[in-house]
């Protein structure tokens, strides 16, 4: 009988170990679910703010310069200049508008599954030159926004031409923020990194710490939070030079002033 309960009170005793063991397993995953969820929620109420802020102020740029141009008394005492950098001013705000909107929808489809990757053939130089066309507008005249090539004009490879445009634009769309004067530099070369293209740009703005070079391409994340943009550009970069076999780094080497911005890409022709 002493024997019996002996057992009886060793089993008791290792189910309860067991059972504590279990329970605070229990209790450490709801506590990680539950900071994982305020994490959560902090980063959407940030995200909510910005994306408040980015709206806002270029909505209330084209409006504010659209009722000066559409009224005719106040259109009356402008000169010619003046009404073509209102004209500008809306074109820039629209263009901005619409690259948050187009940034919010390309992550929304990447984390559905419904971002595709469109293969044809992409000339490397003309790409370079529209995504120049595209963003150089933008520029202050203190700053110099130019091309150069290690490649043939005729050169093509396969790829999504689109896809490629667009990391090229968020890059030099990224300088432009960050660059008030001296120069952006976009190169493309087949040289630098054997059996892959490399598209850079350089720049002579404010720069990025090397510790930060992971952190700029998370999504929503950005150094300096008075700059405008949703902080989903880079990150939108990593995503679509992964899909294409490639890769999208900051160059962490480059200094000392200003930043550099790689995009590594396969070459098959």
């Amino acid at each position: 009988m002493g024997d019996t309960l002996h057992l009886i009170f060793i089993g008791l005793f290792i189910f309860l170990i067991v059972a504590v063991a279990v329970l605070a397993v229990v209790c450490y995953k709801l506590k990680a679910k539950c900071e994982q969820y305020k994490q959560g929620i902090a980063v959407q109420k940030v995200f909510l703010q910005n994306m408040s802020h980015d709206i806002r102020t270029p909505m209330n740029a084209i409006c504010g310069f659209s009722q000066i141009l559409c009224n005719s008394q106040i259109r009356s005492l402008l000169s010619e200049e003046e009404i073509a950098e209102y004209g500008v001013v809306i074109q820039s705000n629209t263009d901005m508008l619409s690259t948050l909107v187009d940034d919010i929808l390309d992550i929304s489809d990447m984390e559905s599954g419904k971002y595709r990757i469109n293969y044809a053939q992409c000339n490397a130089n003309d790409t370079c030159r529209k995504a120049i066309s595209t963003v150089k507008f933008r520029c202050p005249d203190s700053v110099k926004m130019y091309m150069t090539t290690d490649l043939p004009d005729d050169f093509s490879f396969r790829s999504d031409p689109k896809r490629v445009e667009q990391v090229i634009i968020n890059y030099l769309t990224n300088a432009v923020k960050h660059t008030n004067e001296g120069e952006i530099h976009l190169h493309v070369s087949d040289k630098e990194n054997p059996g892959m293209l490399t598209f850079s740009v350089a720049d002579t703005g404010e720069g990025v710490p090397a510790d930060k070079a992971e952190f700029i391409f998370g999504r929503f994340e950005k150094l300096n939070t008075i700059k405008g943009g949703t902080g989903l550009g880079l990150a939108i970069c990593r995503n679509i030079a992964g899909q294409l076999g490639g890769e999208a780094k900051l160059d962490t080497t480059y200094g000392p002033k200003g930043a550099r911005f790689i995009f590594t890409h396969p070459v098959e022709k």
